[in-house]
C-alpha cells in the first residue's frame, strides 16, 4: 500500500503487484471482521488501517459523475477498444462479436495481417469503412477503424508498433482520436513502459481538440505513470461512471484493468460518459471496453 500511495513502484514485480492492488487488499476486510469478532485489538487495528487506506485509494474510482443536463440528446459516439490477441485462433469470430457491439470507433491492439483479414471477413469493416492501420516492426500493431471519415491521420512509433492518430467530426464537433499500447512492465520493458505513458501524457497535454485515448494501456490508476496521464486532464470512462474497480485482463478471471477509454474536454466541448461496459471477445485474453460518449458543446 505504501508503494502505491507514494508512487514509487520500481521493478516489474512491484509494477505488476500494484496493478492488482484493489483485489489483493480485499482480504483485509475479512481479517478486520474476524479480528473484531475474536477481540484481537492489535490485529483489528492493523486491519482497520489497511481498510481505511484502501478506501481512500479507491474512492476516486467509485463516485460517478453527474450527467450534464441534455447530455443524452448531444451527438453520440460509441468507442470500443478490443485487444483481439495476436494468437487469436478465430479473428473472424472476434470480428462478428465486435460488429454486434455497433462501434462508431474501434481501436484494436495486437492486430496482425491474419487478424485484419479475419475482421474483414466478419463484415465488421463494412460498417467501419474508414481506417488507419500500419504494421510496424513487430508482427502486430494497432488498428483504428471508424464510421466517420478520418482526417489528419498520423502514426507514431511506439515499442516497434505504429500507433495511429486521427481526427473525426461527430455532429459538427471535431475530436482527436489517440490510440495506445505500451509494452507491459515486465522484466526488461519497465522503462519503456514508463516512457510510453509519459510520452502519451505529453502528447495529449499539447492537443487543442477534445480527445479520446483508447487502447490496451497495460496500466491502471494504481500505477503512478497512469495517474500522471490522468493529470493532464484525461478522465477514465470507468471512473466517470463509478466503475473504477472493473477489470479487463485476463478475460476468464480478470484481475487487472489494462484496457481503457479516456476522454479529455477542450475547446468548449465536454465529453460526457453516459455508459461503459466490458464485453467478451472470442479467442482473446482481454475483455473489450465499450464506452458510450456524448459531445456536449457549451
Amino acid at each position: 500500500m505504501g508503494v502505491r500511495v507514494l508512487g514509487v513502484e520500481r521493478g516489474s514485480a512491484l509494477a505488476l503487484l500494484v496493478g492488482a492492488l484493489p483485489l489483493s487488499l480485499l482480504p483485509a476486510y475479512v481479517l478486520l471482521g474476524l479480528a473484531a469478532a475474536l477481540g484481537k485489538r492489535l490485529l483489528a487495528a492493523a486491519a482497520a488501517l489497511l481498510v481505511t487506506a484502501h478506501l481512500l485509494v479507491i474512492a476516486p474510482a467509485l463516485g460517478a459523475e453527474d450527467l450534464t443536463p441534455g447530455a443524452r440528446e448531444a451527438p453520440a459516439l460509441r468507442v470500443v477498444t478490443a485487444n483481439v490477441y495476436v494468437l487469436n485462433p478465430s479473428p473472424e469470430r472476434a470480428g462478428r462479436a465486435l460488429r454486434a457491439l455497433r462501434p462508431d470507433v474501434l481501436v484494436v491492439p495486437e492486430l496482425d495481417a491474419d487478424g485484419l483479414a479475419g475482421l474483414r471477413a466478419s463484415g465488421l469493416l463494412d460498417d467501419l469503412s474508414h481506417s488507419a492501420v500500419a504494421l510496424g516492426e513487430r508482427a502486430e500493431s494497432v488498428g483504428l477503424f471508424s464510421r466517420f471519415p478520418l482526417r489528419d491521420v498520423t502514426s507514431l512509433p511506439g515499442a516497434g508498433r505504429l500507433l495511429p492518430r486521427a481526427t473525426i467530426s461527430v455532429g459538427g464537433v471535431d475530436v482527436r482520436l489517440v490510440t495506445g499500447h505500451p509494452l507491459p512492465p515486465v522484466l526488461g520493458w519497465e522503462s519503456l513502459w514508463r516512457r510510453s505513458l509519459a510520452d502519451l501524457a505529453e502528447e495529449v497535454a499539447g492537443l487543442e481538440l477534445p480527445a479520446v485515448v483508447a487502447g490496451d494501456l497495460n496500466a491502471d490508476r494504481d500505477h503512478a505513470p497512469f495517474r500522471r496521464l490522468l493529470d493532464v486532464g484525461l478522465r477514465d470512462a470507468h471512473d466517470a461512471r463509478g466503475r473504477g474497480l472493473a477489470r479487463t485482463w485476463p478475460a476468464s478471471r480478470p484481475v487487472l484493468h489494462l484496457d481503457h477509454v479516456l476522454v479529455r474536454d477542450r475547446a468548449g466541448v465536454h465529453i460526457e460518459v453516459v455508459d461503459v461496459s466490458e464485453e467478451p471477445v472470442p479467442g482473446s485474453d482481454h475483455l473489450a471496453v465499450v464506452a458510450d460518449l456524448r459531445l456536449v458543446v457549451s
